[in-house]
């Protein structure tokens, strides 16, 4: 049995088994399935077949969900496309990718731009309406598949994910049908009595991506949250009850800044963080207030998930191992290098994480996959992640490269340069702050009108919580920018 097939099984199987919560309402396998054939359906007109890639604006609603499902049930590629994003850099990748299809919400078709990018792509829109009996429409103007050359799949990729940078330049790695492979529960209980899978990660996401997947072949449900609340997922959780709790990092501190109160996390025996940083000082407070330790994790979408960590049995080493992301998990191999000569560094030195993990991307050569952290591992194996070697600061769980944020700025026409370091914050780990040096002579530019660029042109997350104007960048004597002075500065 594929996912494909398990997916068909609960359609036939479980008609009015809970599929997805959603805003305290329930949706059932018969709502996903009307979905799949709807979309189906036009797809299947337009001859867009098995193998093909579609686009899916995907968002953590009903619909987006069942459309995730039918690229996944269909054997067709659902090439995943950020909503967390402007509407000029959504336009330019719709275009550039020249997809056969773009599923999206109405919301995302009134975004200016994106119905004329498809035009110029010749792709089909297909529009998710809110409507259980009529989930969804093709969008006027775009009802043919226009020719011409079109987004290559690689045979068997089941997903295509954007990674936020881990191992370079962000790029969309390819997942196998053969990787998403599991197996329904032997005894599994009958439907409304299974635990619910609340998601707290993006679908868009590698954990948002598989934990759908994961979901399905335990047939369980998904708790969903347009946008992610830290009261509204304590709230799932005290309905729930897990007893693994799992988001962001940057929910501890959200959780204590808001008081949520303990009864609502009373279930949790542990709570995993991964995909950021996590500040010692606020995993202490967390453990000490609610009383659940903190287990890290450490992994990438390159990795297909994570690559070390805690198992279950280790969970008491967490507190000796203050920090440590925990270790190599079972047939997957890390290792610290030195950054110039790739040469394994003995224990306890500081140098580029490379893993060879058991499952990788579709067309990913077998060996080493070396990433832009810096990290230390102990005599025990344990890991401690570093920092960045390639100037990405991460935000919220978000991977914002300061060089791409400096360069937005220097587009601006009064501005002669621009330079983006990361600062610490309570909640969201760091945030980007800028120092913008203007061109001598014109009027400098304001702090307003640099936000507004870089949100024209970036994602709401690569936003400088701070810009600063001075009158010259302070730099040394071969006139490269002083980093500690930038720092100095903008702390100042």
């Amino acid at each position: 049995m594929d996912i494909g097939e398990r997916i068909d099984q609960l359609f036939d199987e479980e008609p009015e088994a809970p599929a997805v919560q959603f805003n305290d309402a329930w949706w059932t396998w018969a709502d996903m399935k009307r979905i799949r054939d709807c979309i189906d359906d036009i797809l299947s007109r337009a001859h867009i077949t098995t193998g093909t890639g579609i686009g899916i604006v995907l968002r953590e609603r009903p619909l987006n969900f069942g459309a995730y499902l039918t690229s996944l049930n269909t054997h067709r590629c659902a090439v995943l496309v950020t909503p967390i994003q402007p509407d000029l850099p959504m336009c330019e990748d719709i275009e550039q990718l020249r997809l056969p299809a773009l599923i999206a919400d109405e919301e995302d078709w009134r975004r200016a731009g994106l119905i004329d990018a498809c035009k110029r792509a010749g792709t089909i829109g297909i529009a998710l309406t809110s409507d259980r009996l009529h989930p969804v429409r093709v969008v006027p103007g775009l009802e043919t598949l226009v020719g011409g050359d079109r987004y290559e799949v690689i045979p068997g990729t089941a997903v295509t994910i954007l990674t936020s940078g881990t191992t370079g330049a962000p790029k969309r790695i390819p997942l196998a049908f053969t990787a998403l492979v599991g197996a329904p529960p032997e005894h599994s209980r009958p439907p409304f009595t299974r635990g619910v899978s609340i998601a707290a990660v993006p679908l868009v996401s590698i954990g948002g991506a598989i934990g759908v997947v994961n979901a399905v072949w335990k047939g369980r449900p998904t708790a969903l949250m347009d946008r992610f609340d830290p009261l509204k997922w304590a709230k799932l959780v005290y309905e729930h009850k897990p007893r693994r709790l799992a988001a962001p990092p940057a929910t501890l501190r959200m959780l204590l800044d808001r008081r949520v109160p303990k009864e609502l996390l009373a279930s949790g025996a542990v709570f995993s963080a991964a995909s950021a940083p996590v500040d010692l000082a606020t995993s202490d407070e967390f453990e000490a207030h609610y009383g659940i330790p903190v287990i890290r994790a450490y992994g990438a979408t390159e990795f297909l998930g994570a690559v070390t960590g805690f198992q279950p049995e280790e969970y008491h080493l967490a507190r000796e191992k203050r920090g440590s992301v925990g270790r190599a998990f079972p047939n997957t191999r890390v290792r610290i290098v030195d950054p110039e000569t790739g040469t394994e560094l003995s224990r306890g030195k500081i140098g580029l994480l490379e893993a060879d993990p058991p499952q990788r991307p579709e067309g990913t050569p077998p060996g080493w996959i070396r990433t832009n952290d810096l990290a230390r591992m102990d005599e025990d194996g344990f890991v401690w992640i570093e920092g960045r070697a390639d100037g990405v600061l991460i935000r919220g769980g978000f991977k914002v490269p300061t060089d791409e944020v400096a360069e937005v700025l220097r587009h601006h026409p009064d501005v002669a340069d621009a330079v983006v370091i990361g600062l610490p914050h309570p909640t969201l780990t760091q945030v980007p702050c800028a120092l913008v040096e203007p061109i001598p002579g014109r009027r400098p530019p304001t702090e307003e009108e640099l936000i507004n660029l870089v949100k024209e042109n970036k994602p709401p997350y690569y936003v400088p919580e701070r810009i600063m104007i001075v009158e010259e960048l302070p730099r040394n004597a071969m006139l490269k920018v002083v980093l500690s002075r930038v720092r100095e500065i903008l702390e100042g």
